[in-house]
């Protein structure tokens, strides 16, 4: 395993936020067998959510950040940013499909919800600076961009739409337990925005409550 790997298999925190920029900014890759994958899975949960009458207006593009724990973006208006080291590895090993699997989900969860549109977003420079935010560096964008990240009942409310879309589908809620307590248990706490605490005990109490 490469020490590239290594790192993503060490994080394997799905950064799931929204930035206040144009998305055309961010370096994209061109990648036909890649996005062809994606397509493939995302439409498995496009199928079962609010907008699949929009499935065919998405888009989905290959991004490598420069940050190996950011591993999706939702800009809004059916356009969502991907993590071109998870895709590759979630298409060659299966142990990263899963991972792959919350990350689109919890993306296209933000899209179907507005997060983009709404004023819950937190502007970075009106909250305490933080190492572990995300910043537009983080993303391979210009210094002078203003980026700005959900906070956390926003992120929490996309996880609890994306476990409801697994549900539809019939893929096992337990796969997000096991997860956020590999993060947690490797002492990855997440960032303010994405408190790995929080998310593991939502996915607890949504998958009893199925149970």
């Amino acid at each position: 395993m490469s020490l590239r790997e290594s790192a993503m298999v060490f994080f394997l925190f799905a950064l799931c936020s929204c930035a206040s920029l144009p998305a055309l900014l961010l370096p994209t890759i061109d990648d036909d067998r890649l996005e062809a994958f994606i397509a493939e899975e995302a439409q498995q949960i496009l199928r079962v959510s609010g907008n699949a009458h929009k499935a065919a207006l998405y888009r989905f593009y290959l991004v490598d950040f420069p940050r190996p724990d950011i591993l999706g973006l939702s800009f809004g208006e059916q356009r969502i940013y991907i993590s071109y080291e998870l895709t590759r590895l979630a298409r060659e090993k299966t142990g990263h499909l899963w991972l792959f699997r919350q990350t689109l989900a919890h993306e296209i969860a933000h899209d179907e919800l507005e997060h983009a549109k709404n004023q819950e977003v937190a502007s970075l420079n009106a909250v305490r600076q933080s190492q572990a935010r995300i910043t537009g560096a983080d993303l391979g964008l210009p210094l002078f961009i203003s980026f700005r990240n959900y906070s956390p009942a926003v992120e929490l409310a996309a996880d609890q739409t994306a476990m409801e879309y697994w549900k539809k589908i019939g893929w096992d809620c337990g796969i997000w337990i096991k997860l956020f307590r590999g993060f947690f248990n490797q002492g990855y706490i997440g960032d303010p925005d994405h408190p790995t605490k929080e998310r593991l005990s939502q996915a607890i109490r949504i998958c009893d409550s199925e149970s």
